[in-house]
């Protein structure tokens, strides 16, 4: 049995075996090609969630600092006495974060003193004085907090 490759049946194979070897390929290349296209649009959405965080943080700390800003200058303070112990009050309408009591003096006499401390519009934070012979009570005490850039100065009450 000879083969006619003259015959156009086996110039039809031979095209149709080629076109299918093309057609595979070209199914690879297609295959391969939408992997890749999955992976762009999955870093694509990764990038956009990630460029959303980023701008509702910076939203929510220009926030904070306008409304602790705000708050800070809202924030003024009292200082009550009983005995040794005293008792620093926020009577302003903002709540301070970050309070601490310092002053000259308040360290040598000075127990609990409050420092990073958070107190409430009404509420209060105490601690003790007691002076000594080798040092007194100071007359004043100076009140820093979050949002708020110097020292306030608050007297101390005396003995009556």
């Amino acid at each position: 049995m000879t083969i006619d490759w003259s015959d156009p049946a086996w110039v039809a194979i031979v095209v149709a075996v080629v076109a299918g070897i093309v057609s595979v390929g070209a199914l690879l290349v297609s295959w391969r090609g939408l992997k890749w296209q999955k992976k762009a649009a999955l870093a694509a959405d990764r990038s956009a969630n990630e460029a959303e965080k980023a701008t509702s943080i910076l939203a929510l700390e220009a926030e904070h600092r306008t409304s602790s800003t705000a708050s800070a200058a809202s924030v003024t303070w009292t200082l009550e006495r009983s005995k040794d112990r005293y008792t620093l009050r926020n009577t302003g309408a903002g709540v301070a974060t970050g309070v601490k009591v310092d002053g000259r003096g308040v360290a040598e006499v000075g127990i609990q003193v409050p420092h990073d401390a958070a107190v409430r519009p009404g509420g209060s934070v105490s601690f003790m004085m007691a002076g000594s012979m080798a040092h007194a009570v100071p007359d004043e005490i100076e009140v820093t907090w979050d949002g708020h850039p110097d020292p306030v100065v608050v007297p101390v009450p005396r003995r009556r």
